[in-house]
């Protein structure tokens, strides 16, 4: 019965002497790792900082195929030294900084080109406007003259005013004035006429085109 109860106050100490061990166990293996990753990182300084034995090429190779270490690892496989890397990047920049450059230049000449051409549309406008100004300015010179021969052919004889018309250079002016007189004016005028002379006038009042003056007579 006594070495019964001996034995149950044996196992707690047992099962902390266990875990006891247990824990040392995972403290060893946990500096092991520690040491083993020290030792990893004091190496590759080593190799890439010193190229210790001449490694530094075999191991970038070796690390190369990994996407994101093998770009960093890619200027210690080319042997490429700090200024070396420092000047392909200023040049890389420069290239860039032309290519710019260059793009906008061309938009500058496309912007000069189209420039040009709003200039050319600006003076043909500017020369269409003119000669538009000009053509309305003889226009209203045709009109006002055409206002003052009616106004004066319709208070002188029917008579006297058939040879002022007849007198007149150009038939349009004839036509233009009787066409812009009173009806009965111009029918008595028309009258007074030779008959194939007043046909051919009739004729020519409904064939051209006709200049609108507004006149208080009519």
């Amino acid at each position: 019965m006594q070495q019964a109860q001996n034995k149950n106050l044996k196992k707690p100490g047992n099962k902390e002497a266990a875990e006891e061990g247990k824990k040392k166990k995972r403290s060893t293996v946990s500096l092991i790792i520690i040491i083993l990753l020290l030792t990893v990182i004091i190496a590759f300084g080593a190799i890439f900082l010193f190229d210790f034995a001449g490694l530094r090429n075999d191991v970038a190779k070796s690390m190369e195929s990994i996407p994101i270490i093998g770009k960093l690892m890619q200027p210690m496989l080319e042997n490429k030294s700090p200024e070396e890397i420092e000047r392909e990047s200023f040049e890389l920049e420069k290239k860039d900084l032309d290519i710019r450059e260059q793009q906008l230049n061309e938009k500058i000449k496309e912007l000069e080109k189209r420039e040009k051409e709003l200039l050319v549309k600006e003076q043909e406008v500017t020369a269409a406007l003119a000669d538009l100004t000009g053509k309305t300015s003889q226009l209203d010179e045709k009109i006002s003259a055409i206002q003052e021969k009616v106004a004066y052919l319709e208070k002188i004889e029917t008579s006297k005013a058939v040879q002022i018309l007849l007198s007149m250079e150009t038939k349009e002016s004839v036509v233009q004035i009787l066409r812009n007189m009173k009806k009965d004016k111009a029918s008595q005028i028309l009258a007074a006429m030779d008959p194939l002379q007043a046909a051919q006038l009739l004729e020519d009042i409904s064939s051209q085109p006709a200049i609108d003056i507004t006149t208080e007579q009519q």
